[in-house]
This record gives C-alpha cells, structure tokens and sequence, in this order.
C-alpha cells in the first residue's frame, strides 16, 4: 500500500519527523506562496530525498479554494501555480477564517466554479483533489464546489476519529461498495490537530484498524493527515502495511 502524508504546518519540528519514514512518499505541503513553497522543499529534501513535494496552496481571504472565493485571489493563485510543474493538492472547502464571503460571493458562486473546473481540467494529471466522502449525511458537496468531473485523483476523506459511529458506518459502506477503487485515495486521521484545532486525535490502534479496512477493501493509496503527528507507535503501526507490498 502507498502511505502518504499531508502537513498543514510545516515548520522544522514538523518535517524533522520525516526522519522516521523510511520508504519513498509523496507529502502534501501546505504554503502561501509559491515562493514559499519552494524553499519548503529545499529544506525538507535535505532531511529526506526519496519524498515527492505536492503543494498545497493556502489562498488570501478564504484559506481554501473555493467557489466563494474572491475571484482575484483564485485567478492569482492559479497564475502563480502555472509557474511550478510539482504535485498540486487541491483541497475544496467552505472559507474557513472570513465566512462573509459566503454572501458576499454568492452571485460569483458560478463564475468561480467554472475557473476552478478550467484549471483543473488543465492540469489534471497533476492534481489531487481533497473532497468529502459523499453519503446521505454529505450531499452539501455541490455547495462546497467539489462536484466536479474531472479525472484527477480523488482522495476520500475519512477521518473516523471526528465522526459520530452512524456517520462512520455509513462512510465504510460507501468506501466497500465504490467502484474503480484505482481512482481514489483515502485520506485517513487525525493523529495531530489541524487549522480547526478541535479535532478527536485517531489513536495507533484504531489508525490500524482504519488501514485494515481500507486495504481489504480494494485501495491502494492512503494519504495520512498529518505528518506532524507521527511517532514511533505510529510509524511502527503503518511500517506493517508498508512491509506487506
């Protein structure tokens, strides 16, 4: 199984974790700037060599990409990531630190779709895309602008220590039942707090319970949210999924 990790905050007591990996793997990194961005990987190349550096972009205003995103920080954002040829994660969320531009966007809701579509469609071999796991409890995901069908690889977010047991078995049936598994990752945590700070941490032994049933379930790629959280009882845990292909 390919096991792969984002970082939300990669400063160097963050990315000095990468010390305890010892097979090749793509990590998410998230930066403002490109930039930014390419100094990040400078400096994590130097504490590991065989890891793919994606970039996931943090825009002005509403942190996420979104439909209700200020139409001049989409269309910079997308500009300035023309300008690098590496991964692109591209998550697709609700604006998290100024929920104004909710309203204030609204009539822009489907302009901003179509530059989000237009640029994904164009860099499509490229890109990772974030998204929901659509269930009956999820079918807000046209409003989150993440409906979209483009053949990116999709990574399934299923972080079953922030979900509710009814919401976590509807989840599982989902990920069994889905066809062309190839197509999609599973994202996987929490095992370290995010930008929403209030996340239930995913304890070793239910990540392994996790990563058993992703895997009997026909997946091939997890991405683990967040590298920053790893330690020895972790990576003692995915070693034994790693070892196994």
């Amino acid at each position: 199984m390919q096991i792969d990790f984002y970082e939300e905050f990669p400063v160097k007591e963050n990315l000095e974790k990468l010390k305890l990996v010892k097979f090749p793997i793509r990590l998410f990194v998230a930066a403002r700037t490109v930039n930014e961005f390419k100094n990040l990987e400078k400096e994590i190349k130097k504490i590991k060599k065989d890891v793919t550096v994606a970039y996931w972009p943090i825009i002005p205003n509403s942190y996420y990409i979104s439909p209700f995103s200020n139409t001049k920080d989409l269309l910079k954002t997308f500009e300035d990531l023309e300008k690098i040829k590496n991964p692109l994660l591209i998550d697709l969320e609700l604006p998290f630190k100024n929920k104004i531009l909710i309203i204030k966007n609204l009539f822009l809701f489907f302009q901003n779709r179509g530059l989000i579509k237009k640029f994904m469609e164009e860099n499509k071999k490229r890109i990772t895309t974030a998204q929901p796991i659509e269930t009956i409890f999820s079918k807000y995901i046209c409003f989150r602008g993440q409906d979209f069908n483009v053949q990116t690889e999709k990574s399934l977010m299923w972080y079953s220590s922030t979900m509710p047991k009814i919401i976590n078995k509807s989840i599982k049936n989902h990920l069994k039942n889905l066809k062309n598994k190839t197509q999609y990752s599973v994202s996987l945590g929490t095992i370290a707090h995010g930008v929403l700070n209030n996340e239930q941490i995913l304890s070793p032994e239910n990540l392994e319970k996790d990563l058993n049933f992703v895997k009997k379930s026909g997946f091939k790629k997890v991405i683990i949210f967040r590298l920053g959280g790893l330690n020895k009882e972790y990576i003692k845990v995915i070693n034994k999924f790693q070892e196994k292909d």
